[in-house]
């Protein structure tokens, strides 16, 4: 059950990020539910074991320990962020981060938009060296149907141990300005 405003808009934001989803719109209204739930623990899961295991909570330091480099590129078109699994490479298009960090006017969020690119596109280096990919733990099952995964779901986990990484706490402010950042078409892709 939600027990505090993070929780409530942090349910929120994963129902946002599957809506359009016609496979997760097709279950069940209890499956939905259950599977966001799901996800954000996961999430939630994997950023307690990385706090624990390295006794960090910066993503870039993490990411340096488990042999992922960070780099910084100027331009990435429509992209704000992405990992490369075969080089082991976070890339962080310095456009993108830009733009987010121009348009913040919440003080408390600013400084952590970095953190936040960093700590998402980690969480994808965990699901290849580590975790398997969270969205395969989901697999539904339909009448006359092999059954499905939905890949969002990754998505779901990676905003839920992003915001468990990095201690944010979704205000009204932060989730209107998160909303934002999901939504628009430059964010919206999944390296």
């Amino acid at each position: 059950m939600i027990e505090n405003l993070t929780e409530r808009n942090l349910t929120s934001l994963a129902m946002l990020m599957l809506e359009k989803d016609k496979k997760f719109t097709r279950l069940m209204p209890e499956e939905r539910v259950e599977s966001v739930f799901s996800a954000i623990s996961l999430g939630e899961e994997i950023a307690d074991w990385v706090i624990a295991e390295f006794k960090e909570n910066d993503p870039r330091k993490i990411a340096e320990r488990l042999d992922a480099k960070i780099i910084g590129i100027d331009t990435g078109g429509s992209k704000r962020s992405e990992y490369r699994p075969k080089q082991k490479e976070i890339i962080i298009y310095r456009d993108a981060l830009d733009r987010f960090t121009s348009e913040i006017i919440i003080p408390e969020l600013s400084s952590k938009i970095l953190g936040f690119l960093v700590a998402w596109e980690l969480f994808c280096h965990l699901e290849h060296i580590k975790t398997d990919f969270v969205y395969k733990k989901f697999k539904f099952k339909k009448r006359f149907h092999r059954g499905f995964y939905l890949k969002e779901l990754s998505r779901v986990a990676a905003l839920a141990f992003t915001i468990k990484l990095l201690g944010l706490e979704i205000t009204p402010c932060i989730f209107d300005y998160m909303v934002y950042m999901i939504f628009t078409s430059e964010f919206k892709d999944y390296a």
